[in-house]
């Protein structure tokens, strides 16, 4: 874009005007005009470097993600292969022999096919195109930080006798670890070298080690998906035009033979029991220990708190568990920010003894974390730095908000006609049960302050409880027929089973959901099994945001008698206390 205003024409604007005749011009052949000059330039260089980064600069416009996963814009590329295999001329091929090695699966083979035909054609071939058949990665590096907040991984690939380097940066605050930046240098001693020096900068906060190509296949093929299913996410300038080329670089890495079964096993009721049994093993023997690190300490804080520090401790293992991949224990400036700053004000809700005894609690926890962790004395000064900071940004905000906002438990009772106190609680144990939140974060949007009596306000709260929700749309539902176990349907059909809990409509939701409870399920897994019995009897083509696309889009009297079978199984799980 100019610096011109989009407002204020140049004088010459209208002169032309009444000139243009014909048809509109093909978009793709300006695109392609655009852009056929890097690929002439490139086609007689023996590194393929330049021409597979304009080719992944191309493909990412033609590249789409939804909560499915990547994939492409299919009639656009077919036009688009097609269009430059009419032009039947050396600059063509190469194009399409570059798109080739940058484009999902099958669009590559369809590009590929293409560029050999005009091979047999007699069109020549770019020069870089046979090197690049001998593409191997020569090593691999990494830089961590001591916290475990971010990775990078630095590749060294080699094509003959030419060299080049690829470094994609992760960050392992959210979904295990998703991709934020990628960098491609032709010269991969630079990159490394870049780092190396930046790590001895850094004075024991950063390391920068070899690793194997193993393990950046697998976690930067992981992160890259991560990405992809993340809304709105913080990325590096150069990220969406690199990504295909990244992934392409990825998939040349060796280890992808290797298929680990167990990750593709379903687990089933009794094996979810025993996880949930071991993490509650897990659980109390960290507190244990945390505790009696407590009682050993000189310096320990009034013994009076020690209830609510084995409650806070519980919290932070929990929330290491569901929200830092399994790291438990782990302690960062991002995480103790999040964990005190958004997780333990929206997602739980702390009574006042447990909101009196957090600071003392997060700078003992951060203190015992760091010295299982292994952090040296100025890391750990970092951590407590940010937990201060963040307690004192909650309590500011709170102090704003006081005087606007109505209590988040006033919610609960909105909407509603009771004629006495047993109704009221009846009604409260209800919707706590329903949407026991009021407020959550979607990707790298938070949202504090949330009502469930809003339909568009509880399609966030049910979105931004569950991870795997994360990725689909506020306003994204089915377009199948039939429920398809995609994160649009778990979306749609969750939505509205606790619609319908917190609006009591079918009053059989909730009766289900009380016998499920007295067998000793968790919430969790009640909502799982009401949302098998709604799965079966919802119309799709009038599944929609609420209310309209609610009680219309289910067929009642099949639902209702599936409700009524509920109430036979239990199980466990679940985590969170409800507010």
């Amino acid at each position: 874009m100019s610096p011109k205003s989009r407002t204020r024409k140049p004088k010459s604007a209208g002169r032309n005007k009444a000139r243009r005749t014909g048809p509109p011009g093909n978009p793709i052949a300006e695109v392609y005009r655009s852009q056929v000059q890097g690929f002439t330039v490139e086609a007689d260089h023996t590194s393929s470097l330049h021409s597979e980064l304009l080719a992944s600069n191309l493909y990412s416009v033609m590249h789409e993600t939804t909560n499915l996963g990547p994939g492409i814009d299919e009639e656009l590329f077919n036009d688009w292969v097609r269009f430059v295999e009419r032009q039947r001329d050396r600059p063509a091929a190469a194009m399409l022999w570059a798109l080739a090695q940058v484009a999902d699966p099958p669009a590559n083979a369809q590009a590929a096919a293409a560029a050999q035909r005009l091979t047999d054609l007699g069109v020549p071939e770019p020069a870089w195109l046979a090197p690049l058949r001998n593409l191997e990665a020569a090593e691999a590096w990494m830089l961590t930080d001591v916290f475990g907040d971010s990775i990078e991984f630095v590749v060294e690939f080699r094509t003959g006798r030419r060299k080049h380097g690829m470094a994609i940066t992760i960050d392992t605050n959210h979904l295990g670890g998703y991709a934020t930046n990628i960098v491609f240098d032709h010269n991969a001693r630079k990159l490394r070298q870049d780092r190396e020096r930046f790590a001895r900068h850094m004075e024991g906060l950063m390391r920068f080690e070899p690793t194997s190509l193993a393990e950046v296949r697998a976690r930067g093929i992981a992160a890259i998906e991560a990405t992809d299913m993340t809304s709105d996410p913080d990325l590096g300038p150069e990220y969406e035009e690199h990504r295909a080329l990244a992934l392409s670089r990825l998939l040349t890495l060796p280890g992808g033979d290797v298929v680990d079964l167990a990750e593709h096993r379903i687990p089933g009721p009794a094996d979810e029991l025993a996880r949930f049994e071991e993490d509650q093993s897990e659980t109390e023997r960290l507190v244990g220990d945390f505790v009696a690190s407590l009682e050993q300490d000189a310096d320990r804080p009034d013994s009076g708190l020690a209830a609510q520090f084995a409650r806070l401790a519980e919290l932070a293992i929990d929330y290491g568990r569901n929200y830092d991949d399994g790291r438990l224990l782990r302690v960062s400036p991002p995480k103790i920010s999040t964990f005190a700053g958004w997780f333990l004000p929206n997602k739980v809700g702390l009574d006042d003894a447990e909101q009196a005894a957090l600071a003392p609690f997060l700078s003992a926890w951060i203190s015992w974390c760091g010295r299982r962790q292994g952090l040296p004395w100025m890391a750990v000064e970092m951590v407590q730095e940010s937990a201060a900071a963040t307690l004192d940004a909650v309590s500011l905000l709170e102090e704003d908000e006081e005087d606007d906002l109505p209590s988040p438990g006033m919610a609960f009772l909105e909407g509603v006609d009771m004629d006495s106190i047993e109704d009221a609680q009846a009604v409260m144990e209800r919707r706590q049960f329903a949407m026991p939140y009021f407020g959550t974060w979607i990707g790298q949007e938070d949202y504090p302050r949330l009502n469930p009596n809003s339909a568009a306000e509880l399609r966030l709260l049910v979105l931004g409880e569950l991870k795997e929700l994360h990725g689909v749309g506020k306003q994204e539902y089915p377009r199948s027929g039939e429920p398809d176990g995609s994160p649009v349907w778990n979306a749609a059909l969750r939505e509205l089973v606790i619609s319908q809990l917190w609006h009591n409509e079918p009053t059989q939701v909730w009766e289900a959901a009380q016998r499920l409870l007295a067998l000793g399920l968790e919430r969790a897994d009640v909502l799982d099994r009401l949302q098998d019995a709604l799965s079966g009897h919802v119309d799709a083509r009038e599944l929609g945001p609420l209310p309209g696309g609610g009680t219309s889009s289910v067929h009642m009297p099949g639902y209702v008698a599936s409700l009524a079978t509920l109430g036979a199984s239990g199980g466990k799980g679940g985590h969170l206390r409800p507010v």
